[in-house]
């Protein structure tokens, strides 16, 4: 072997060594193939709840699942994953009463950073983004307990408008029945106008439902079979969202979903599934 020869080898291998140095070196000290600021733990929109020192959260009314607390302000077991997330990244739990219709341009709007209880549907993927289900629930009807209506032909035989808050994701379904809407701001308030005779029924997620005839004994609930809408309820965020700070929301839910602190959250709100509706079913 020549001398010039010896002496690329040499530097060749002065260069592989150099190579396998800074690869194990950024290896055991977390690097994994990435380097500096873009390898960093926090995304961006974690560091901006950080910067802020609260994490805003949208919340509309459906009780028992989300609806206004004792203390004045909105609440309900479906944001516990949020309020656990807060807590842990040592910022303020802020909620902030929303209606279902602006959901989504109060995130485009920047007046909260997570919109609670929110069904993911197309239309609404197209403006912002989701995080894993948090729930999944069945919509049912609520009736007067005298009404006779047992089944979803009999309400949509009557020729009468079916209630339901606007903006929910169920809209649709409830239309494709071929009946009137009567739409409402709230489903508190779509409960109300079929009690006052505005509407054969209400229409909306099956907690909110059961809630509302536990505590109204002259009302009761007619379960569709087969279903016609079933739903994931997951956490709305803003459509730019990295994917980090989104991983580290769907860590939180799954979390609290492993843990079980939001079976026992739901069960202390007293949400009920269809197969133990009971004496609160119309037969």
């Amino acid at each position: 072997m020549s001398k010039t020869s010896k002496i690329i080898l040499a530097a060749l291998g002065a260069v592989i060594l150099a190579v396998a140095a800074g690869f194990f070196g950024s290896t055991l000290n977390g690097g994994g193939g990435g380097s500096g600021p873009a390898a960093s733990t926090e995304g961006a929109w974690l560091a901006k709840i950080k910067k802020q020192g609260e994490l805003r959260v949208g919340i509309a009314s459906a009780p028992p699942m989300t609806a206004e607390q004792p203390d004045g302000k909105m609440g309900g077991p479906n944001v516990l994953p949020l309020q656990k997330l807060a807590d842990e990244m040592g910022v303020k739990f802020t909620p902030v009463a929303a209606e279902w219709s602006k959901m989504v341009s109060g995130l485009q709007a920047d007046r909260f950073d997570v919109a609670a209880y929110l069904d993911s549907t197309s239309e609404r993927s197209l403006a912002i983004q989701f995080t894993n289900a948090v729930y999944t629930y069945q919509g049912v009807f609520i009736v007067p307990a005298d009404s006779g209506l047992t089944s979803v032909d009999d309400i949509v035989n009557t020729g009468k408008p079916v209630a339901l808050a606007s903006g929910t994701s169920y809209e649709p379904a409830i239309k494709s029945l071929g009946v009137e809407l009567m739409t409402t701001e709230s489903i508190p308030n779509a409960v109300t106008a079929m009690k006052a005779g505005r509407a054969v029924a209400a229409f909306a997620d099956l907690p909110t439902v059961a809630d509302a005839a536990q505590k109204d004994p002259s009302l009761k609930i007619v379960v569709p079979e087969p279903a016609i809408f079933t739903q994931d309820s997951n956490y709305g965020v803003n459509a730019n969202i990295d994917p980090r700070s989104l991983q580290v929301l769907n860590i939180a839910i799954r979390g609290a979903q492993n843990d079980g602190s939001l079976s026992r959250a739901f069960a202390e709100a007293g949400i009920i599934e269809v197969e133990t509706l009971g004496d609160l079913r119309m037969k």
